[in-house]
């Protein structure tokens, strides 16, 4: 099977080759692979398996949190920005003292790619790009030689030393996507999950009344509003859409948000409503083979974040009059900051 990206591909391909926005990393589905080479080992739940069911040490983040004693809390900076980030590097074997660094290179990877920086801005970005990678391949590195029970020696496992199985640039690529997929569009989601509740506060009544709506509200929270609104894709044949004709190698913007709220696919799509049956049928985590790889543990995260927070809090309010500061991209929403009363 014939790889785009060889191994040591940055030092050998130009900018342009390397990174093409509209373009995965490979031109073949690198997961299915892994899971084509060892079906019965490769499996979400033996990747969850450091970190499910969440450890008293991570629970510890919503519990003992000094936000308790607050009478207004910031829930981003207090909850939202680190405890998908904690889960996350217990997967992949990261340590806590980490968390902060990486969270702002992800930040940073996020604008480069999405948003609209002054060209010194980008130059930081970029060289906060270059440290970004060089951790993860450090990261690889250290698991070649003491291998643990994380994803990152999974792959390597699997691998073993056979590149026509997985090669190690690609084994870094994935461990690179992780390191920002797989927190920093769960913190957005938290936090406008929480703030739609909040919003519509008969439902969050309802899901403090009864908290077993609480995994439904989580869809009907990803549906009404996602933390990535549009995603990028290539065609790979012609194709007519709605009666547009779209030829092969066009870049498309996919609307995702939009899509979520289309009135031919849910009744009253512009009503947020926990009760929804059909609610699951949202398109936040994509569809078919490019369907996210760890919507099940966001859906997780955000379920035990809700049931954590209407037990101990079921009073909480937002602050009147805040003004909701939305992160500049046009890919990712979110709330910067999210002011609440805990009601307590």
């Amino acid at each position: 099977m014939e790889k785009q990206v060889s191994e040591g591909g940055i030092g050998r391909c130009s900018l342009g080759e390397l990174y093409d926005p509209f373009s995965a990393a490979a031109t073949y589905d690198i997961f299915a692979q892994a899971r084509s080479e060892d079906p019965e080992t490769y499996s979400a739940q033996i990747t969850l398996s450091p970190a499910t069911p969440f450890t008293d040490e991570v629970l510890a983040t919503l519990k003992e949190g000094g936000f308790a004693s607050k009478s207004e809390v910031d829930l981003v900076a207090e909850i939202f920005y680190e405890f998908p980030a904690h889960i996350l590097f217990l997967i992949l074997g990261i340590p806590d003292s980490d968390v902060r660094k990486i969270k702002q290179w992800a930040d940073n990877r996020l604008f480069l790619t999405f948003g609209q920086l002054t060209p010194a801005e980008q130059l930081k970005c970029a060289k906060d790009m270059v440290a970004y990678w060089h951790y993860t391949e450090a990261l690889v590195e250290q698991r070649s030689t003491s291998p643990g029970d994380d994803y990152p020696s999974q792959l390597l496992k699997l691998r073993d030393d056979d590149d026509s199985i997985l090669t190690l640039n690609e084994i870094v690529s994935v461990v690179f996507g992780l390191l920002l997929a797989g927190h920093e569009t769960t913190t957005n989601a938290s936090a406008n999950a929480f703030h739609t509740l909040l919003t519509h506060r008969e439902n969050w009544q309802m899901i403090c009344a009864d908290p077993g709506l609480i995994p439904n509200a989580v869809h009907e929270a990803l549906r009404f509003k996602s933390s990535v609104v549009c995603w990028r894709r290539k065609t790979m044949k012609s194709v007519e859409i709605a009666g547009t004709q779209i030829p092969a190698g066009a870049n498309l913007l996919l609307a995702l948000g939009s899509a979520n709220r289309d009135e031919d696919r849910f009744d009253d799509a512009h009503v947020f409503d926990v009760m929804r049956k059909d609610a699951n049928q949202n398109i936040s985590f994509g569809y078919g083979k490019h369907f996210c790889v760890g919507a099940p543990l966001a859906r997780l995260e955000m379920e035990v974040l809700l049931e954590e927070m209407t037990n101990r809090f079921p009073e909480m309010r937002l602050v009147e009059d805040q003004d909701i500061d939305i992160i500049r991209t046009i890919a990712f929403r979110g709330p910067t900051r999210l002011l609440v009363n805990l009601g307590v």
